[in-house]
């Protein structure tokens, strides 16, 4: 008999992404508005952008959350109640920790998802949040596997657990050091990320200056969990999350798919060794600061990266936009302004309705003088429709870290 899947949600922050995960395979997207979001950077969702997107989801029988995830202060009562007020009906949930934004989601009958802010690491906590009318908890980022088995087990709360991405030094996310340094403070989603960059140690004497030879020492790996999702999956977890709202279209649909594989694999009882080892490989060629179980396996960790760059094997060189899209000839007009695409390229083609199309270059024809470097324009044969003005990129492999 086939197991019971959990939930897949997948981010999106803006239009392109979100058809991205859909069409990847995700059961549910998880978004933030321009404001009360812990990814303020991040394009995020106007109101009638995200009407766009409820209609979608549903469409595609895809559940929709909304992040309404920082702390919020006295003076923003009034906007959150109007904001929320605005969702109801669009989304199937909020999630939140903020007293505030849970008293609001009961008031206006919004289901309620505990945010790992919250830090919920014991059933005791995750009981408390119920009786507050919560639905899910996101557990705190440092519990063990053999935790999560415990909390599942008596917190009677469907539980939802990252299964990739980006970790923070503070872990569940409760850190000061952009504040302090910036006035920018991460629990208000402003983080400059002052933990992703080299350090140096200063004798008090202002005598020595030393480069730390470790000197990325609070930069964490990405988070995977492909080499021991079974152990997740047959835990009884309800949802597996992947992180990456300030993440582009072509890395939330790689890993969305690769764990869309690894899900549906393990219903089958097929999630072996060599299906992971080339779902990992595939999760490489994406952004990542390499890999790490997290605290899944254990506690504490030193799984720190050696670079403030990204460790993936691809990288995109944006080539130019399409111009049209010829469906009878199943062929992109595009104008080439960077990069010449040649016979056997892989591109990446990116846009809000096409999402992510990836393929290999074929049937290229050069409609200026194929002398000139780039062309100004090509056509090239196509297996999926895209549109005017989506992005046009090729992928090459990776020869140097790329930055944040």
């Amino acid at each position: 008999m086939p197991r019971k899947k959990p939930e897949l949600l997948s981010p999106a922050s803006d239009a392109t992404c979100l058809k991205a995960a859909l069409d990847a395979g995700c059961d549910a997207v998880y978004v933030g508005l321009k404001d009360f979001s812990m990814r303020s950077a991040a394009a995020n969702f106007s109101l009638p952008a995200l009407r766009r997107a409820s209609a979608l989801c549903r469409s595609r029988g895809v559940r929709l959350y909304l992040a309404v995830n920082t702390q919020v202060y006295q003076q923003e009562l009034r906007r959150l109640d109007a904001r929320l007020a605005a969702v109801a009906g669009l989304v199937d949930a909020v999630i939140c920790w903020d007293p505030a934004v849970i008293e609001a989601c009961r008031r206006h009958g919004i289901a309620i998802h505990i945010s790992t802010q919250a830090s919920v690491a014991n059933a005791a906590a995750a009981r408390f949040y119920r009786g507050l009318g919560a639905t899910r908890i996101v557990p705190a980022r440092e519990c063990t596997l053999p935790e999560l088995r415990r909390l599942r087990r008596q917190a009677g709360i469907e539980i939802e657990v990252f299964a990739h991405g980006a970790m923070c030094v503070s872990v569940s996310g409760r850190c000061y050091l952009s504040q302090d340094s910036y006035g920018k403070s991460g629990n208000r989603g402003e983080c400059r990320q002052n933990c992703r960059r080299p350090f140096r140690a200063i004798c008090s004497d202002g005598e020595g200056d030393y480069e730390v030879e470790d000197h990325y020492l609070f930069s964490a790996k990405d988070l995977c969990t492909l080499p021991f999702l079974d152990q997740l999956l047959d835990a009884g977890i309800d949802a597996l999350k992947i992180e990456g709202r300030n993440r582009p279209a072509d890395y939330v649909a790689c890993i969305t798919s690769a764990y869309r594989r690894a899900i549906d694999a393990w219903a089958r009882g097929a999630l072996d060794q060599e299906l992971k080892a080339a779902l990992i490989e595939q999760c490489r060629t994406v952004f990542n600061r390499d890999f790490s179980s997290g605290f899944f396996l254990g506690r504490p960790i030193s799984d720190f990266t050696d670079t403030d760059g990204s460790k993936s094997t691809e990288q995109k060189e944006r080539v130019g936009k399409v111009i049209n899209y010829y469906r009878k000839a199943g062929a992109a007009h595009i104008w080439v302004q960077n990069y010449t695409i040649r016979e056997g390229d892989q591109i990446l083609i990116m846009g809000p309705t096409t999402g992510v199309v990836k393929q290999v270059a074929g049937n290229i024809r050069c409609e200026n003088d194929p002398a000139r470097n780039p062309p100004q324009t090509i056509t090239i044969a196509l297996d999926t429709a895209v549109r005017a003005n989506d992005e046009v990129y090729r992928l090459v492999a990776r020869t140097t870290p790329a930055r944040q």
